[in-house]
């Protein structure tokens, strides 16, 4: 199994109003969620926390397929921000495992539904493909589009 990134799966939790620190494993697999909690004070410690919570989520992971693991194991990636709300960038994949790029607007429309425009940055550049963008989701919530 390749190992995952260092805190995939990972999270702390620090409630001191309720006296409550440790480390929370959830892993979610074709709609089954893996959760367990591993508190700083019963395992001596945070460093103790942490080591048996990824010992857990490493044995939960190793009985999971393949492609899982390697999920667990890439890097993610960063998104790239429009500045904008409702400007989004989008990498999606075909069937056919192609790749397409674009930004997308969306907005609600007069009638309460929702809206979006996407446009390619292979056609437009990436530039020119956000300013669109911008100007769609504009007009789109001035109710010109």
């Amino acid at each position: 199994m390749t190992s995952p990134r260092p805190n995939y799966g990972i999270t702390r939790i620090d409630q001191p109003e309720k006296k409550n620190h440790g480390y929370y494993v959830r892993i979610t697999h074709r709609g089954k969620s893996h959760q367990k909690y591993f508190p700083d004070k019963a395992l001596g410690g945070k460093t103790k926390a942490l080591k048996a919570a990824k010992a857990h989520r490493d044995s939960l992971l190793a009985k999971m397929p393949k492609y899982k693991q390697e999920a667990a194991s890439k890097k993610k990636r960063r998104i790239k921000q429009s500045g904008v709300t409702g400007v989004t960038h989008v990498v999606s994949k075909s069937p056919k495992g192609k790749t397409y790029e674009y930004w997308q607007a969306a907005w609600i429309n007069e009638e309460g539904k929702r809206r979006t425009a996407k446009f390619s940055i292979s056609r437009y550049g990436s530039e020119k493909a956000l300013k669109q963008a911008v100007k769609a989701r504009k007009d789109g919530v001035k109710g010109k589009r």
